[in-house]
């Protein structure tokens, strides 16, 4: 079988509106919480702002893994129901990134292969590109919890682009964090950094500020 190519995407904040995704779900399943001290340290240490409803930039629900942010507050919060809720209400309210459709198709009919890489759990990227009936466009699938790692180390963009057979081929990571640009580069992946972070911007190969600018870069590879 020929090389391949693809493309490895991060999925918060990449493929999806991290804000208009998460930053009610969050504030819901804090609203559960009944003690209001509890509360109140639960989502300092979460790094979430209960009165604007949003995550903080520093958050760990940023870039780390979902198990991370899980443990920060677990002596303090029934962990289950408020992971229950964030992930449930999330899934009703998915808000893609403005272009991530039509980069997908475009991507696709290139003959480029697609994965995801995140430190979200598997099984909730499964649901989040089921919901958006984008599993057509994915070969490979990998969460922190699929027995390769979590981001910054290379494990998972290695598994996703293994899976996509392009480890001889060219491979891309594009993510909008510092975790997804390291990650990338320990796999030996081309890397292209999304948004705003500068030191994400700073460490990649290539910078874009919407996915539909992607197309461009892979006609060039």
């Amino acid at each position: 079988m020929p090389d391949s190519k693809a493309v490895i995407f991060d999925k918060d904040g990449t493929l999806l509106d991290f804000h208009s995704t998460w930053n009610e779900a969050i504030g819901s399943a804090f609203d559960l919480v009944g003690d209001q001290n509890a509360r109140e340290l639960a989502a300092e240490l979460f790094g979430y702002d209960l009165a604007e409803r949003r995550v903080l930039p520093h958050s760990a629900f940023i870039s780390e893994t979902s198990e991370t942010t899980d443990n920060l507050v677990a002596d303090l919060i029934d962990v289950v129901t408020f992971k229950q809720t964030i992930n449930e209400t999330a899934q009703q309210n998915i808000v893609p990134n403005k272009g991530a459709t039509s980069a997908l198709n475009a991507l696709t009919d290139r003959g480029w292969k697609l994965a995801i890489a995140t430190n979200d759990s598997e099984s909730c990227a499964m649901n989040h590109v089921e919901a958006l009936k984008w599993s057509h466009f994915f070969t490979s699938v990998k969460g922190f919890d699929s027995g390769h790692g979590s981001k910054p180390g290379p494990g998972m963009v290695l598994a996703a682009a293994e899976e996509c057979n392009a480890l001889r081929g060219v491979y891309v990571m594009v993510g909008d964090s510092v975790h997804d640009i390291l990650a990338g580069q320990a796999a030996g992946a081309i890397t292209v950094a999304i948004g705003q972070q500068p030191a994400a911007l700073q460490l990649a190969d290539m910078q874009i500020e919407e996915l539909g600018e992607l197309i461009d870069i892979v006609d060039d590879l």
